[in-house]
């Protein structure tokens, strides 16, 4: 029996599993606003603000949302009789987005604007929030990501040492054995793809590291793949990843790190190789 590469790290193939995942997955609907108007005063939307929303829209007297309010900074001090008209963000592209845009174009800049209002036809339909980022479709798209940069560095790997009996000299003396045992039990049951797809995402990093295909220094490459690693863990054995602000800050930081090493490792995996004799 013959089976099917599972190496396909592309990111065409990448863009077309994430425009499924979108936006309006995980947003608060319209109906559901917590919202203040241009007429409150700010101590008076603190008083009434008992959940702690971060960011609340701000509707005008049409009750059409034109904005939104920063309600955290009164957190912890007295918040001032000034009126919301005065002081609220007004809409503009950098507090919006479709509810078709996919997952991760709120997550690459969620640490820089951690809620957008998401519209929909000609109005505001929705609200999302950096602490979004803990939902169900976010676990599945960030499991999709990293799977995908998995599949680039195997793509990679395979590009350095097209046999595989040069890289697994690169492992420890005990992930070669292991990586031989599972090999060989596999071809015994007509298992077999590969060598690449039996190592770990550990294993390909180490290799990655090795061959000195990313940008930057070896350090850095091992401690952008060791958070890497530590978050794809987090999401496969259902663990909290995004349970403080800072930990969802840190998570969209790592997502813009694994598309930046996804398309180094792509345009090394792809680059058309040197004619013999030119350098």
């Amino acid at each position: 029996m013959s089976w099917a590469s599972n190496h396909d790290g592309s990111l065409e193939k990448l863009h077309r599993v994430q425009a499924s995942l979108t936006v309006n997955l995980i947003m608060v609907p319209k109906k559901d606003f917590q919202v203040c108007r241009v007429n409150d005063t700010a101590s008076e939307v603190n008083a009434r603000n008992e959940n702690r929303f971060s960011f609340l829209p701000v509707v005008d007297n049409r009750e059409l949302v034109i904005g939104l309010y920063d309600a955290e900074r009164w957190f912890q001090r007295e918040a001032p009789n000034e009126m919301i008209a005065e002081d609220f963000i007004r809409l503009s592209e950098e507090i919006v987005i479709g509810a078709n845009a996919g997952i991760f174009d709120f997550v690459t800049s969620a640490d820089q604007f951690a809620t957008k209002l998401v519209v929909s036809g000609s109005g505001v339909a929705g609200l999302i929030s950096l602490s979004d980022i803990q939902q169900l479709p976010v676990r599945a798209a960030l499991f999709s990501l990293i799977t995908s940069l998995e599949m680039a560095m195997a793509m990679a790997i395979q590009r350095k040492w097209p046999e595989a009996r040069l890289w697994l000299q690169c492992l420890s003396e005990g992930r070669q054995q292991k990586l031989h045992d599972e090999i060989h039990k596999a071809k015994k049951l007509d298992g077999f793809i590969s060598e690449l797809s039996f190592t770990q995402f550990s294993d390909k990093a180490d290799l990655i590291r090795k061959a000195g295909l990313l940008s930057g220094t070896k350090l850095q490459a091992k401690e952008s793949l060791g958070e890497i690693r530590k978050l794809r863990d987090q999401i496969a054995h259902a663990n909290g990843y995004a349970d403080t602000p800072e930990e969802a800050k840190k998570v969209c930081r790592i997502v813009r790190t694994i598309y930046q090493l996804k398309e180094e490792l792509i345009a090394y995996a792809t680059e058309a190789p040197s004619e013999p004799g030119i350098a």
